[in-house]
C-alpha cells in the first residue's frame, strides 16, 4: 500500500465542465481501491502512519470533493438534462428519454445510499486517521466501492451521451461556472 495519492489534474478547466466531471470519476475509483486496501493494511499493520495517511485523504476526497460532485450531478447537471429531454420531447427518441429518466432516478437514490454506508466507513477511518485500532467492515467497503463502480458505469453509457446530444455550448457554459462558483474558484 502506498499512502502517495496522485492528483492528477484534468485535462480541462472550469470551460471544460465534462473533463472534470470524468476526472471525478477517476479520483472517486482510486479513492474506492485505496479503502479497499487500507482495509487490509489495517489487519496486518493495524494503524500505522501509512494507514493514517491513506485514511485521511480518502476521509477528504469523500468528505469534501465527493459531495461537491453529487450537488453539480443533482443540482446542475441532472434537473438540467432532464429539462431538455422535456423540451426536446418531440424530437427526442422516448426509449432514450425513458432510459435516462430511469438511470437518474437511481442514481440520485444511490448518492443517498452511500451517503448512508460512507457514514459507517468514514467513522472507522476517522479512527485509523488519528492512529487508532479499528477494523473496516468488508462488507461495507466492497458495498460502498461496488456501487460507486456500477454508479459511475451509468453515468458514463447513459447519462454522459444523452448530456452530449442534448446540451448546447451555452449549456456547458452555464455548468462549468456553477461548478467553479461551488468551489469558490471565478471561471
Amino acid at each position: 500500500m502506498t499512502a502517495t495519492i496522485q492528483f492528477r489534474s484534468p485535462a480541462g478547466g472550469f470551460d471544460e465542465p465534462l473533463e472534470l466531471w470524468l476526472a471525478c470519476h477517476e479520483r472517486v475509483q482510486r479513492f474506492c481501491n485505496l479503502l479497499g486496501r487500507v482495509k487490509e493494511h489495517v489487519e496486518k499493520h493495524s494503524a500505522d502512519a501509512e494507514a493514517a495517511e491513506s485514511a485521511t485523504a480518502i476521509r477528504r476526497y469523500f468528505n469534501e470533493a465527493a459531495p461537491r460532485h453529487h450537488e453539480d450531478e443533482e443540482i446542475d447537471l441532472f434537473p438540467r438534462l432532464l429539462a431538455r429531454l422535456d423540451e426536446q420531447a418531440t424530437t427526442t427518441d422516448a426509449d432514450e428519454a425513458a432510459q435516462v429518466r430511469a438511470a437518474i432516478s437511481a442514481l440520485t437514490a444511490e448518492h443517498r445510499a452511500n451517503k448512508v454506508l460512507w457514514s459507517a466507513l468514514d467513522a472507522a477511518l476517522a479512527q485509523i486517521a488519528r492512529g487508532e485500532a479499528a477494523a473496516l467492515d468488508a462488507n461495507k467497503v466492497e458495498a460502498f466501492s461496488r456501487t460507486y463502480g456500477r454508479h459511475i458505469e451509468v453515468e458514463e453509457s447513459v447519462v454522459m451521451p444523452a448530456m452530449q446530444r442534448h446540451f448546447s455550448a451555452a449549456d456547458w457554459n452555464d455548468v462549468g461556472a456553477a461548478m467553479a462558483k461551488r468551489r469558490g474558484v471565478t471561471p
